[in-house]
């Protein structure tokens, strides 16, 4: 296959649209031909940023399926309960896909794209774990690969979610209810599972303990007075609450960034009508706010991993424990401590000069577009495989852990 690579945009949310910008900075590496979306807004929006004519715009994923548009890749940025059909569909068609994570809801799901997946053989399915392609993640995998901290031992992991996004995406966002989304633990924590059995050498998962809980956002500890509306809310506990959000989506921006029209009046509508402007301890979440797991892999490898939503800021911390040494991580420095020398290194991820992609995730989005690129014009597809086998362990330690969550931190072993 020859650069530039055909895309059809299926999902032009935020996500879509990332990947989307892509083709628009790159555009000898990849092109968009296409896009669907329910959202009208959104689908012209790509539309117009690509040129596409009104025959390459859809409203929904089975129109563009259906008229098998000339395209290399599919990309599948839908809602996570619209990942597992258009899926299925495309690579019956014989299309390569980019799927936005999770892959499915249910575990028996993620087992049957994966059947899907094997049967086709050389179909290219990469699942957007975007952390694999940042310098600073890389630059972790590279000096475990390398044996600079000896044999690892454990490790400790804190995925900082941030209070801001926790009240955005998982209590009155797209992730809040895990009937119509999915558990957090995998929304938010497969990226992170991911980097621990890339970092360990592709090693299983055997033993998983998980608990979990929703401890502030319900109706236990809604305000007395409070109103379901924070448009509507008495200015005396609106103003004290971290979580208004008058001050998230009004009084500042970077919090408009998955909205098509980040105006003020279209903020200020959406406050009043949808989701986004619901009280955080009246809305219908059932999304954990922090869960700690603990996990077992082959070789005695222990892994101590807490995802925690009352943080200031986002981002993940690392320390890693081997024979011969340890690295510390506060998600863009890396401090690598030698024991036999007693010596110690400083590595910061700014001063590499792969993080001048600018673009989301730490570079992470286009570094996983630019491997999607290199894959389909330099890649051999008996590769193509493995690729997706190492997402969908991923996965399978998610479900697990929600499980044991779920069963008060029982044990589940591996299938």
């Amino acid at each position: 296959m020859k650069a530039p690579i055909r895309l059809v945009i299926l999902g032009a949310g935020d996500r879509g649209r990332t990947y989307a910008s892509y083709a628009a900075a790159y555009p000898d590496k990849a092109r968009v031909v296409g896009v669907a979306d329910i959202n009208p807004a959104a689908a012209q929006a790509v539309a117009k940023a690509h040129n596409l004519p009104s025959t390459a715009v859809w409203g929904d994923w089975t129109e563009a399926v259906a008229v098998k548009p000339d395209c290399d890749v599919m990309v599948i940025s839908m809602p996570d309960a619209i990942h597992l059909e258009p899926a299925l569909a495309c690579l019956d068609l014989g299309y390569h896909l980019l799927l936005e994570k999770p892959m499915a809801r249910r575990w028996a799901s993620c087992e049957e794209l994966a059947a899907k997946v094997r049967e086709k053989g050389d179909r290219l399915v990469m699942v957007g774990h975007v952390l694999r392609y940042t310098v600073y993640f890389r630059k972790i995998h590279d000096l475990i690969a390398a044996g600079a901290i000896g044999d690892v031992v454990s490790i400790q992991h804190l995925e900082q979610v941030g209070y801001m996004h926790a009240a955005h995406s998982f209590c009155r966002g797209n992730w809040g209810n895990t009937e119509r989304a999915t558990p957090m633990i995998l929304q938010k924590c497969c990226h992170d599972f991911d980097q621990f059995v890339w970092w360990l050498g592709g090693r299983k998962c055997t033993g998983v303990s998980s608990f979990g809980e929703t401890s502030l956002f319900n109706a236990a500890h809604r305000p007395e007075g409070a109103t379901d509306r924070c448009l509507d809310c008495p200015a005396a506990i609106e103003r004290k609450c971290p979580f208004s959000a008058r001050k998230i989506y009004l009084e500042r921006q970077d919090w408009r960034y998955p909205f098509v029209d980040k105006s003020d009046a279209a903020m200020e509508q959406m406050l009043r009508e949808g989701p986004y402007g619901r009280c955080v301890y009246a809305c219908d979440n059932d999304a954990v706010d922090h869960q700690v797991v603990n996990l077992r892999f082959e070789g005695g490898v222990t892994v101590a991993h807490q995802m925690e939503s009352f943080t200031y800021a986002g981002g993940r911390k690392t320390k890693i424990f081997g024979t011969r040494g340890e690295i510390v991580g506060d998600g863009r420095t890396l401090t690598i401590h030698h024991f036999d020398t007693r010596t110690t290194e400083l590595w910061d991820s700014v001063l590499e000069a792969g993080l001048a992609q600018g673009s989301g995730h730490g570079g992470g989005d286009y570094g996983l577009m630019d491997e999607l690129v290199r894959l389909l014009t330099e890649g051999d597809p008996a590769t193509f495989p493995a690729i997706f086998e190492a997402s969908l362990e991923s996965h399978r330690i998610a479900f697990a852990a929600e499980a044991s969550r779920k069963a008060q931190g029982s044990l589940m072993l591996a299938k």
